[in-house]
């Protein structure tokens, strides 16, 4: 049976779409995780296979030889409604921001673009834990999705695709070097559906005549995939999250 780590987030149910069918064959095990977890798990031998973030990845770095499997994956391109940067109603300035999801990476990048774009740089305040809450006594939320008619947002990753022109990686397959089941990419491919990827369109609340903005989600490993994350890793490294930038080595190629 073959052991994986995936975040616990329904952002990446594509990629788990046949999981009971797997299951109840006995050919998988899946461990619903935060993001940290997942790395960790892998890290330690726990799971033969963790679906991991960019961050994630970076994580091995200096304690294991990973390997990416060319299999599915998700990358967010343009506006998606993925992720969302979440600004308080009349506010002046933006001192602190808070999130339901603090440590991952969709939030870290949502912070990032924040001083890129805006050289808005705010503190984290953790002592809210839901959204009305924090909306109420902080400046900015950063969430997953988060899309409302009456509040005023940034699209995530609409702000990365427009500021770097590349798509934001979000999840991708990793393995070690060594002791990988034979049959992984097999299992990982018959884990995912059918999908390809799928087009998002915004929807505008009545009366709005302006275009609505688009996105995709795609949900597999490409050449574009790997130059996406080759710059999502050096972006990482130029604000210090990473120490060094790790190779994107390949299951097979590499």
């Amino acid at each position: 049976m073959i052991k994986l780590a995936v975040p616990n987030n329904q952002i990446y149910d594509e990629i788990l779409f046949n999981q009971d069918l797997l299951k109840s064959k006995g050919e998988i095990s899946i461990f619903r995780l935060n993001e940290n977890d997942c790395a960790s798990q892998l890290l330690k031998n726990k799971v033969d296979a963790a679906l991991l973030t960019p961050m994630g990845y970076a994580m091995g770095l200096f304690d294991a030889d990973y390997r990416i499997i060319p299999g599915p994956a998700l990358l967010s391109q343009s506006y998606t409604g993925a992720g969302t940067i979440i600004f308080g109603k009349e506010l002046k300035s933006v001192k602190t921001f808070a999130s339901d999801s603090p440590d991952d990476f969709m939030v870290t990048i949502g912070k990032l673009l924040l001083g890129e774009r805006y050289n808005i740089f705010p503190s984290m305040d953790d002592r809210y834990k839901d959204i009305e809450n924090m909306l109420k006594n902080c400046d900015v939320v950063i969430t997953w999705n988060g899309e409302s008619e009456d509040r005023i947002t940034l699209d995530i990753s609409d702000e990365w695709f427009d500021m770097n022109e590349f798509a934001l990686p979000l999840a991708f397959w990793v393995c070690k070097s060594e002791g990988f089941p034979e049959n992984i990419l097999n299992i990982l491919n018959s884990l995912a559906s059918e999908t390809v990827e799928k087009e998002i369109i915004e929807e505008l609340p009545e009366g709005k005549d302006f275009a609505p903005r688009q996105g995709k989600m795609l949900y597999s490993w490409n050449d574009d995939y790997e130059r996406a994350l080759e710059f999502t890793l050096h972006f990482l490294y130029y604000h210090q999250l990473i120490t060094e930038i790790p190779a994107v080595k390949l299951l097979g190629r590499d």
